[in-house]
């Protein structure tokens, strides 16, 4: 690699993609799904986005490895949570590996048997149409089943840390 950090023939590394792709500010989610049981599961998110309107469609990117992933397979079904500013508590403690995400998290079940956070600024609730390869992780596509726009300000990630948008004036 150069020193202006273009790759060269050697290819791209881990940590340049690391640093550029921090340069893209996103939005903080919680993807919660249910277990075979319908026991609540959910990880910290930023590889998160809209994908169609005709069908209502998102995607989520979930490492191939992650323990969410057996069951939201199993279930079928996403919810993607939109974190609020004053909402990183909740990002960090999905981002965990403690055994209980949920504990001293408010939430609500919904009709399709997915958790919704409180206090997040929107969700929208998916069942999984498609599954496709990508590298280290899985591309979920998931049909628009339910949502809702509480509102609020969002809680950014950049560059490795949390943010708060500011409105432009």
């Amino acid at each position: 690699m150069t020193k202006t950090g273009v790759v060269d023939a050697e290819g791209a590394t881990a940590g340049l993609f690391k640093r550029v792709a921090g340069h893209w500010a996103t939005g903080v989610s919680v993807t919660t799904t249910i277990d075979a049981a319908g026991t609540p599961h959910g990880l910290t998110m930023s590889a998160v986005s809209s994908l169609s309107l005709n069908p209502a469609q998102f995607l989520i990117c979930i490492d191939a490895g992650s323990e969410t992933l057996v069951p939201l397979s199993e279930s079928g079904l996403f919810c993607i949570n939109i974190l609020g500013a004053e909402q990183v508590h909740v990002s960090r403690a999905f981002a965990s590996r403690v055994p209980d995400r949920f504990a001293g998290i408010g939430w609500r079940r919904l009709a399709c048997g997915l958790p919704v956070l409180d206090g997040v600024i929107a969700y929208a609730a998916c069942r999984v149409s498609a599954v496709l390869p990508g590298g280290d992780h899985r591309i979920l596509i998931g049909d628009l089943l339910e949502g809702g726009t509480p509102g609020g300000e969002p809680l950014l990630h950049f560059r490795g840390g949390y943010r708060a948008s500011q409105p432009l004036t």
